[in-house]
């Protein structure tokens, strides 16, 4: 049975959907998370109800003490017919025939009749009293709110901060308090504390709002929000101000960062609209509109030498890919199996190569030395397998080798077919340089040279991992592309992400590495990994998570809107020890 679920949502002045195709033969509708069409409704039991397929036909059962109404009528099992309109808590589900083109046996439109936030007002309204419940007309109210607001909020302050004694003291009738926690309409958050005494540090003018330059007068190295000139000379941001978003005299335990996501979903809701000319798509929840990931990726130039990095979305998977120059297969080395090392096979996991930073928040880079290099090992003659080869530096790999068997030919300590002859005389004393000895010995050296280099560049040590190029040049005759700097991808606009916060999850349940054949995916998880555990503030079916929990708003890139945009981040020297 496969069904069409489409949810409906209002989205300002629009409404708007969201498509998902469910095949199964039960299909459960509850509250619960295991649910297949979760109703976030906490009037709604865990599991509600079930469309059953027999036969040919859908039939909708309700469970034991569960009420399910369909086309008005309480039920415990209907065959469910097209027009069907079922009402469940306040989400109402009616049976729609599939669109065209599409194999689904028939579409269930899901909307909820009343959101959450509207079902609280009404309850709210209720319970208010008018201002005829109370004979009261609004300008006698009026009045009455203004005296009270004046005499303790304006009068009394002021006669406590100038209506002294010629001897500068607080008339005695009036009880010893402090003139200026009147006027406070609240505690200092702790980050302010310290100055909590000297008021004018932000507020430099009296009756005026706190402006942006008193906070920047000590925070001098926050960042815009917008790196574009364009969109930070926009009034959506041209006129903000800090107090928009960070509330002070809230009390030591309120943070001054407004965690609400409707200080961002105002502008991003509608992005066109408050952005002219931006290519951002509308978010304005994570649960049902948000964009679908995006990673700048490195691209590899080779006119001009160097990595660019671009933005790639997971909307095309033909571009979301990183030029590493590299040949790592993750699942290969990922195999349950195990890899083959000098110590027998060797069973490898995520942490064996990826180990969390200091902060947590993400990895300390992949090097050769510390994770490559007990199974990749750089010998490169068998009569010596402890000689080994310096890691990333094609012209000391070249000279290394060809010292190696320059000397070997001179002392006479070759010993492989087609040998010279030991270069020194009956009485043991060295031939000259010069002499046919001499120069079969450093002509054999040359040959024997230039075969290993050839077999570890193009055959058994280099190519296993690294893009190889022949130069034509009989001095450095390979070279090695380089490598793309790590990570290999940047999830620049989600800067607040951390993976120590995701420990408890195993790698594989976001990043399924095991299945990757080449180093170029990205391997990122997709947006609905996420809502699996992610939910938006106010509901308890998912762990409530606002947009700055991921994203960041004091960009670092946009730090300095008139310097001049950043070069292109350089590929890794291979001359450069990792």
């Amino acid at each position: 049975m496969r069904i069409l679920i489409r949810s409906w949502s209002q989205q300002g002045a629009e409404r708007a959907s969201v498509d998902r195709l469910i095949d199964a033969h039960i299909i459960r509708i509850g509250r619960g998370t295991d649910q297949d069409l979760e109703l976030s409704d906490l009037r709604i039991a865990l599991a509600q109800a079930e469309i059953v397929r027999r036969d040919a036909n859908a039939f909708l059962t309700a469970k034991p003490g569960a009420p399910v109404i369909v086309n008005g009528e309480n039920i415990k099992e209907h065959k469910l017919r097209g027009g069907d309109v079922c009402e469940i808590g306040r989400f109402r589900l009616q049976v729609n025939p599939p669109p065209d083109g599409s194999d689904a046996d028939f579409q269930l439109d899901v909307e909820e009749l009343i959101s959450q936030r509207e079902e609280r007002a009404e309850r709210v309204g209720r319970l208010r009293t008018s201002l005829t419940d109370l004979h009261l007309s609004r300008r006698t109210l009026a009045w009455v709110l203004f005296l009270i607001v004046i005499l303790p909020a304006l009068a009394l302050p002021a006669w406590l901060r100038f209506g002294l004694d010629a001897g500068g003291n607080t008339p005695m009738l009036v009880p010893t308090l402090v003139s200026d926690q009147v006027w406070k309409p609240g505690d200092l958050s702790t980050a302010h504390t310290y100055f909590k005494n000297d008021c004018g540090k932000c507020h430099q003018k009296a009756f005026v709002k706190v402006t942006n330059e008193s906070c920047v007068a000590c925070h001098q190295n926050i960042h815009s929000h917008a790196g574009d000139p364009h969109l930070a000379s926009l009034p959506v941001f041209a006129a903000a101000r800090c107090s928009d978003c960070h509330a002070e005299h809230k009390g030591a335990r309120t943070p001054l960062i407004d965690h609400s996501n409707a200080a961002c979903t105002r502008c991003h809701a509608q992005p066109q609209k408050n952005f002219p000319g931006t290519r951002l798509e509308p978010a304005a929840s994570f649960s049902q509109q948000h964009p679908v990931f995006s990673a700048k990726v490195a691209r590899y130039s080779s006119a001009a030498g160097r990595f660019e990095w671009i933005e790639a979305s997971q909307q095309h998977a033909e571009t979301l890919h990183s030029d590493t120059n590299l040949k790592f297969p993750h699942d290969f080395h990922l195999s349950p199996k195990g890899v083959k090392s000098p110590g027998g096979n060797k069973v490898l996991g995520c942490a064996d190569c990826h180990v969390p930073d200091v902060s947590g928040a993400s990895f300390k880079p992949v090097s050769m030395q510390q994770h490559c290099a007990e199974c990749h090992r750089l010998d490169f003659d068998p009569d010596q397998p402890d000689r080994l080869l310096p890691h990333g530096q094609p012209a000391q790999i070249v000279a290394s080798i060809r010292d190696f068997y320059a000397r070997e030919a001179l002392a006479g300590g070759a010993k492989i077919v087609g040998a010279p002859p030991v270069v020194r005389d009956r009485r043991g004393a060295d031939q000259p340089l010069g002499t046919p000895q001499a120069r079969a010995a450093l002509q054999w050296a040359d040959r024997r040279s230039s075969m290993v280099i050839d077999e570890v560049f193009n055959t058994r040590t280099c190519s296993l991992c690294h893009t190889v190029q022949a130069t034509g040049d009989a001095a450095l005759p390979f070279s090695i592309m380089p490598v793309a700097p790590q990570p290999l991808h940047r999830m620049e606009h989600a800067v607040a992400f951390n993976h120590a916060s995701h420990s408890s999850e195993p790698c594989a349940s976001c990043h399924a590495a095991a299945a990757s054949k080449s180093s170029t995916d990205p391997l990122l998880p997709e947006i609905n990994r996420c809502r699996d555990c992610h939910g938006d503030p106010g509901g308890t079916a998912r762990i409530q998570t606002a947009c700055v929990d991921c994203h960041g708003y004091h960009r670092p890139e946009a730090k300095d809107l008139a310097a001049p945009p950043a070069p292109p981040v350089q590929a890794m020297a291979m001359g450069t020890p990792r």
